[in-house]
């Protein structure tokens, strides 16, 4: 754990403590009766006015340690997407649920059960209808309990820019535009969340025949139908070359997607695919090789769930 996190955890520890809550309900112990949230899910913790965590087992240091990611995450957010903390019109989803379970077992027992959501994922966000003022946007995730004695919320970063991205860059909820939305919505996630830091899809670039590689055009017809790999290793290279290359144009193309102005965002990407594919190309070539790791390998079989069940949802 880098210092300057533990030093923030810190900071937040004594503020949080007097947050915490541990709900109460009925014990729960005969198999037959139904799970009781309240008793699945005992810790309630407001990060934030916009941020409630729901845990089933974390220490304090541990609520701190998320509650400071979460907030770290949305400053920068903010900043690189030039959103000044404006949400788009017609978002009611001023909140967001985080629900955590101790590991992937407890996960998949509760999560349909309880939220009757899909669990053959590595954690999922459900953004609703963010018209609906009663609307509750919700992220459910695991501790990734292999990497234990160190502590890590599965793709916590990943899902909460899903949150941030639907508030404050794109009208409307899922699937509200028609298609050319998959690899903007999981190459930026993985952008934001990864930074340079992405082994997986360099080494994919660098081992690929150029004459093999998608085109920008490609990526950003992608659905998700597609590999994973076309899901986010190369909707990250496109979206990171984007973003080191044109990023004023990115911020510009991201207007036409909060004022729900789908033909001139699909004029720009048509515009990004016509100018700058032998500049990408040109940039995929410059990519030194980074060296994989095996939580590299564990993230690929998570990422593999998730678009499996995203396919289904389409």
């Amino acid at each position: 754990m880098h210092s300057t996190k533990t030093l923030i955890a810190a900071s937040l520890l004594l503020a949080l403590t007097s947050t915490v809550s541990y709900a109460k309900g009925r014990p729960g112990t005969n198999p037959t009766e139904p799970a009781d949230p309240d008793v699945v899910l005992p810790i309630r913790v407001d990060c934030s006015a916009s941020i409630n965590l729901w845990a089933q087992d974390m220490t304090d240091v541990q609520i701190a340690d998320t509650c400071s990611q979460l907030s770290s995450q949305e400053s920068d957010f903010h900043q690189r997407m030039q959103t000044f903390g404006v949400p788009v019109a017609d978002d009611y989803n001023d909140s967001l649920r985080v629900v955590v379970f101790d590991d992937y077992n407890q996960y998949d027992k509760y999560g349909y059960e309880l939220f009757n959501i899909n669990t053959n994922n590595g954690g999922v966000y459900i953004e609703g209808n963010p018209a609906d003022v009663n609307n509750q946007a919700s992220f459910y995730a695991h501790e990734a309990d292999w990497l234990r004695p160190e502590f890590e919320i599965w793709n916590l970063r990943h899902e909460y820019i899903h949150y941030l991205e639907g508030r404050f860059v794109s009208y409307g909820g899922f699937n509200f535009y028609p298609d050319k939305m998959v690899w903007w919505a999981e190459g930026l996630a993985e952008y934001l969340s990864l930074g340079s830091d992405n082994a997986t899809a360099v080494n994919l670039a660098i081992n690929t025949r150029a004459n093999r590689r998608p085109t920008l055009a490609t990526i950003f017809s992608t659905s998700y139908r597609d590999s994973t790999d076309r899901i986010y290793r190369w909707s990250y290279l496109a979206i990171r070359f984007l973003f080191e290359r044109h990023e004023a144009e990115v911020l510009a193309m991201t207007e036409h997607l909060k004022h729900n102005q789908f033909a001139s965002y699909d004029a720009a990407l048509s515009s990004f695919a016509a100018n700058y594919q032998a500049e990408f190309a040109d940039w995929m070539n410059g990519l030194a090789p980074q060296k994989a790791s095996a939580l590299d390998s564990k993230r690929e079989q998570m990422l593999l769930r998730h678009t499996e069940h995203k396919a289904r949802k389409q």
